[in-house]
């Protein structure tokens, strides 16, 4: 008869099965529950919340949204390797986003001195967040998203600078992604780009405080990027 199994067994097989299925696929969706029941717990506290947190990061791995106890046992939660990152408050929409940015005129810190809101490029129905203007004339594509983006985001921004390239065929156009969360799904869509689409791609994240309104683009690093495959 098999001896049975330890809970530190049974945890280390339930990982090694979670980093098969994130290493085949690049992601694993599971439920919190789930999460919860393997690591032997009953109920849950923040102590127990602090070790499960704990695990993870110390086999190198990254919960969105972050495992916290407020979440519902029935939440459902996107495990990777790859290092997600949200650096403050998020905003409720992307309306409220995009009011924010060009009320406090934020857009000046990524190096865009004026702004048209909800753009629609000409024979398009496409609006765009903002058609920005460097003092340079350079052109941007400025798209918001108030938590993650994802392959569909990507692909939106590629297509707004394509039409604006016909509009503008003499100029360099500049595409610029903003996103509240830096997830898996995005890093993987701009690692598929080719070299000159990437050349011109940039993606942050934005850092906001609720208490303070203060608010910062931050780069995601070329090496966070690489960690998507």
């Amino acid at each position: 008869m098999a001896a049975k199994k330890t809970r530190q067994e049974k945890l280390d097989s339930f990982f090694e099965s979670l980093q098969k299925e994130i290493f085949k696929n690049g992601t694993k969706s599971i439920k919190v529950k789930t999460l919860v029941n393997n690591f032997g717990y009953a109920k849950r506290s923040m102590q127990n919340v602090l070790k499960i947190n704990e695990e993870l990061k110390h086999r190198g791995l990254y919960a969105q949204p972050e495992y916290s106890i407020d979440l519902k046992f029935e939440s459902t939660l996107k495990i990777s390797s790859f290092p997600v990152k949200q650096l403050g408050d998020l905003f409720d929409s992307e309306k409220e986003l995009e009011e924010f940015v060009e009320k406090k005129k934020l857009y000046k810190k990524l190096g865009i001195s004026s702004v048209l809101r909800q753009y629609s490029p000409t024979g398009s129905k496409d609006r765009l967040d903002f058609r920005g203007e460097t003092d340079s004339k350079e052109i941007v594509v400025l798209e918001l998203k108030n938590y993650g983006g994802g392959k569909s985001a990507v692909e939106q921004v590629l297509r707004y600078t394509g039409l604006l390239k016909n509009e503008n065929s003499k100029s360099k156009i500049r595409t610029v992604l903003v996103t509240g969360v830096q997830n898996y799904e995005t890093a993987l869509a701009i690692n598929g780009m080719n070299k000159t689409q990437r050349k011109s791609f940039e993606w942050y994240l934005y850092k906001f405080h609720k208490s303070n309104n203060k608010f910062d683009f931050v780069r995601v690093s070329d090496e966070d990027l690489k960690q998507a495959k």
